[in-house]
């Protein structure tokens, strides 16, 4: 069995290999780092300078670089103008950019065009005509209202026109007779229809005029009747024109 003081001398000796080692090792890192540090720099130095001696080059390469653009010729500009016959300061012409040795450039004035432009002219838009405004439905209309001092404007279908022309042809001698117009068969009907509209304010069937002058429809016809008061408002609308209005007492409706 080894003696404590040989146990002692061999620690204190792995001690120091051990302090040694560190020692060494940590130089070397610093020193490697001190290296490495110096290196990087001298290298961005030498950049900074071969990129300032470029830079150099090019600006003295610019100085010493010839001038090529050529000098204007005032003297063909002036040709120029005096051959136009106008001057660039002139607004009302339009100008145009020429090219001058290939690189210049000026403003002279533009030849006018010799072709006038095409005047347009518009068509006149056409307007939609009213029912009033169409003579033809106008004179069809006035040749209607000179048949008879009554005119009965109806529809063959339609019940209360029916009930118009029953009172006014069946129940009572009325002279001269009032005139019917079934505006469904006739060839203006509605175009008729519209006009009366426009002049009586009355749009529907049946529409009874007496002198041009409407008194109603089927409704108001049978009021007057049943107050006895239609042969007087006919003889009061129609003047001179109607002759009678009587009552057919001998035949019910």
């Amino acid at each position: 069995m080894p003696s404590q003081r040989r146990i002692k001398i061999f620690l204190v000796a792995i001690v120091t290999v051990v302090f040694l080692y560190i020692y060494y090792t940590s130089d070397a890192r610093q020193l490697q780092n001190q290296r490495f540090y110096r290196s990087t720099v001298q290298a961005m130095d030498a950049h900074a300078a071969a990129k300032d001696s470029a830079s150099d080059d090019s600006s003295l390469f610019r100085k010493l670089q010839p001038n090529r653009t050529p000098p204007v010729d005032k003297e063909a500009l002036k040709a120029n103008q005096d051959k136009s016959g106008a001057s660039p300061q002139d607004s009302d012409q339009e100008m145009e950019e020429i090219s001058i040795a290939g690189r210049t450039k000026m403003q002279v004035p533009k030849p006018k065009s010799s072709v006038a432009p095409v005047e347009q002219k518009e068509e006149p838009k056409k307007e939609k005509t009213e029912p009033e405004d169409d003579p033809e439905i106008r004179d069809e209309l006035n040749g209607i209202l000179k048949m008879s001092p009554i005119i009965i404007f109806s529809k063959s279908y339609c019940p209360y026109s029916a009930k118009a022309k029953n009172i006014l042809l069946e129940k009572y001698t009325i002279v001269p007779a009032p005139f019917v117009v079934e505006l469904d068969q006739h060839p203006m009907g509605q175009k008729l229809q519209l006009l009366l509209a426009r002049q009586t304010g009355r749009r529907t069937v049946p529409n009874i005029l007496v002198n041009g002058r409407s008194i109603g429809g089927g409704d108001d016809i049978a009021a007057l009747d049943r107050e006895q008061q239609l042969g007087s408002k006919l003889k009061s609308y129609g003047g001179k024109r109607i002759m009678e209005v009587t009552p057919k007492a001998s035949k019910e409706v």
